[in-house]
């Protein structure tokens, strides 16, 4: 199945004018806390960073991003080689199912591979059924329960792999 293209959004690199939104959207979100200092590092200081950002087209449009995904290509104790971790991602809600974390997730994807990763992985709390389809839709698996892996507020998680 194709799917549609949002000529309103496109992906793009993170750069650091983003990270006072990403901040933003990661607080709203829930997610695990990078914070600025956080993602200003990997930014700067980590040539496998895998960040980027959802812009929107349309000078009205009120956002300066719709969504991030923050990861790390990095050596595998796992697995041979290098796998790609990708540790946050989040849309906002008004632009929730259209396809943007998706979107995020594909380029991520084929980053870590330009990177030399040979697997990709991610944690989602259990409760996060949405979550965990696209990750399956995209051909990822659950391959451990994590208890008590969520702290805010608690909750098991769920690891997921897929092979690149």
């Amino acid at each position: 199945m194709k799917e549609p293209l949002d000529a309103r959004f496109y992906i793009a690199p993170m750069l650091e004018s983003d990270l006072p939104a990403v901040v933003e959207l990661e607080r709203l979100a829930r997610l695990s806390r990078w914070g600025y200092d956080g993602y200003r590092t990997e930014l700067r200081h980590n040539p496998l960073a895998v960040m980027l950002v959802v812009r929107g087209q349309s000078p009205f449009l009120r956002r300066a991003i719709y969504g991030f995904l923050a990861g790390r290509v990095q050596l595998s104790a796992r697995h041979d080689g290098r796998e790609l971790h990708i540790a946050n991602i989040a849309v906002y809600p008004e632009v929730q199912r259209q396809g943007l974390g998706r979107r995020l997730l594909k380029e991520a994807l084929y980053t870590g591979r330009l990177y030399g990763a040979t697997t990709a992985f991610l944690e989602v709390r259990q409760s996060n059924h949405g979550a965990q389809a696209l990750y399956a839709s995209l051909g990822f698996v659950t391959t451990a329960h994590k208890r008590n892996f969520y702290t805010d507020p608690p909750e098991d998680g769920l690891l997921m792999e897929l092979t690149l």
